[in-house]
């Protein structure tokens, strides 16, 4: 089983390498040659394959078996990582501060984007569905933590490490080390003998049992109806719906301010190698610890709920000093104190973002648990995740914009607005929640 954990890591890394490259790494790259804040608002809707990925788990749960999605995904990523490689231009990065900045197309760069994102989302379908498969009850929590910090070191590498190695090392050669970690999980893939057992492979001539038991076994594939896993979820479960509502909104307020503070701080003067390697490295490793945190945080006799909500309340304290770091009479005056105190800010916020994140995955995967027939498992948490994607894809969309219409200060007086919502949400509806089974045994 242990080795099943390490196999679910390193491909929950290779996950995340796509997210670091667009959410640390090109923002500051594209700011710095002059692209404002609603074109990198723009850029997020490559991201949409994640939103249409609950439209093709079903044939992922159904068509051909999860290894040969895992294996196909694997292949795309390695694919583009290679373009990416051998056309280094793709990418508009300066070398020197001295030299002058080339003007280049944007479309190369956003299909290959929009591609890393597709293979990426498929993956994570194959993925979450092979975790379910592995995971008994009782390894939830352990098993979304690996879920979240192999998928935040993916971000690291993407993020703050390539941020990091492009001042050794030519953009080209770091896209070829990329392309060597995606190419030892498609061998990972090929050989590893335990993706054969536990029902992974979902051939259509043998028996396909998709739980632990062993009890819900079918003789034939057939295709789930999307549909009425989707209505069933939000018609028909009562805690599907309202969790919903809550990962729609859950992120939103920390989302606008974490993505903005670096851009703001590059505006004041920081460099881009020195917030790639606060945010991008110092601050994941951070939100990894967080998460991490979060499950020694659920097996501390609280129930879940109760963590969560004590967590988001920190969350939004963490927030409300930088507001003063926005305001420009005192923020201008002093960069190199709002630079410290606006990392020091975002890394306490992203370490307890990283808590509340493992936290909402076990609740995700408890619902699917106990909400969901196994052979519905990947197509109903899929569309959990798609509703936690969305929430922070919309608003990291609309954020940029705002931000570039009202101004720092007032756009995180409105993330710490914002932040609030879903600390009322949990309180007023925790016990529709019932597919959480501290309910029944201890008090909110």
């Amino acid at each position: 089983m242990q080795w099943n954990l390490l196999l679910l890591l390193y491909l929950y890394i290779l996950e995340g390498v796509p997210y670091g490259l667009q959410s640390r790494f090109l923002p500051l790259i594209l700011r710095s040659h002059g692209l404002s804040l609603t074109a990198l608002g723009v850029y997020k809707l490559l991201y949409i394959p994640w939103l249409l990925k609950c439209l093709y788990a079903p044939f992922v749960d159904a068509l051909a078996t999860k290894r040969a999605w895992l294996l196909g995904s694997l292949l795309g990523l390695f694919s583009v990582t290679v373009v990416l490689s051998a056309y280094h231009n793709i990418i508009p990065y300066v070398s020197s501060e001295k030299e002058p900045a080339r003007s280049l197309p944007m479309w190369p760069l956003a299909f290959c984007l929009f591609m890393y994102n597709l293979f990426a989302a498929t993956q994570d379908i194959a993925v979450d569905g092979i975790a379910l498969l592995f995971l008994t009850s009782s390894q939830l929590a352990v098993g979304n933590t690996i879920q979240v910090v192999g998928y935040k070191l993916g971000a690291i590498v993407g993020g703050g490490l390539l941020t990091s190695l492009t001042s050794v090392f030519d953009v080209s050669q770091v896209f070829g080390m990329i392309a060597c970690i995606y190419a030892i999980g498609i061998i990972l893939c090929m050989w590893c003998s335990i993706l054969e057992d536990g029902g992974v492979e979902n051939e259509s001539k043998g028996r396909i049992c998709l739980n632990e038991d062993q009890n819900d076994c079918a003789d034939e594939l057939h295709l789930v109806s999307h549909w009425d896993t989707l209505r069933s979820a939000l018609f028909d479960s009562a805690g599907s719906r309202n969790l919903i509502v809550l990962l729609l909104v859950y992120k939103l307020g920390e989302q606008g301010a974490m993505n903005m503070l670096p851009l703001m701080l590059f505006d004041r003067g920081a460099s881009v190698a020195k917030l790639g390697m606060w945010s991008g490295i110092v601050g994941q490793i951070c939100s990894i610890a967080g998460s991490t945190a979060g499950y020694q945080f659920q097996n501390m006799g609280w129930s879940t709920l109760c963590v969560l909500s004590r967590l988001m309340i920190l969350r939004a304290v963490l927030q409300l000093p930088l507001l003063v770091i926005a305001a420009d009479p005192i923020g201008s005056a002093s960069p190199n104190g709002s630079f410290v105190l606006g990392m020091a800010c975002m890394n306490l916020t992203l370490f307890v973002s990283g808590a509340i994140t493992t936290v909402m995955f076990t609740l995700m995967m408890q619902c699917t648990r106990s909400e969901s027939s196994s052979k519905t498992h990947a197509t109903h948490y899929t569309i959990l995740s798609t509703a936690e994607l969305l929430g922070k894809l919309i608003f990291g969309i609309i954020a940029s914009p705002f931000t570039d219409l009202v101004g720092y200060t007032m756009s995180n007086l409105a993330f710490l607005l914002v932040s609030l919502l879903p600390i009322w949400f949990v309180q007023t509806r925790h016990l529709v929640l019932s597919f959480v089974p501290t309910f029944r045994t201890k008090q909110y």
